[in-house]
């Protein structure tokens, strides 16, 4: 009887380590689901992110083109208005000039 008990004892010793051998795989198999449900999350933050900065730095760039080209305009502007304002009088004695040997 006593090789009965031992087969009994092994086979009882067996399941218990099938069974902790399934519990231990249940938990790995649930810490991989949530580190991939982790780095998902993260994977999702950091392209939000990088959208973010994206979008800000073309804001920030289309502001500092919009700046540059305002200036520019504003000084294209003060300079045809200087050229205007010398060439005024000039256009008007050239214009004199002209009608005075045209007309007798």
């Amino acid at each position: 009887m006593g090789g009965l008990g031992l087969i009994k004892s092994l086979a009882e010793k067996e399941r218990e380590l099938l069974a902790r051998l399934e519990a231990a795989r249940k938990e790995a198999e649930d810490l991989l689901r949530r580190a991939e449900a982790e780095a998902r999350a993260l994977l999702e933050e950091a392209e939000a992110k990088a959208k973010a900065l994206e979008a800000e730095y073309r804001e920030k760039e289309q502001k500092e083109t919009e700046a540059i080209l305002a200036r520019y305009r504003a000084q294209a502007e003060a300079e045809a208005k200087a050229v205007r304002e010398k060439a005024g009088p000039r256009l008007e004695e050239a214009l004199a000039l002209v009608l005075k040997e045209v007309l007798p």
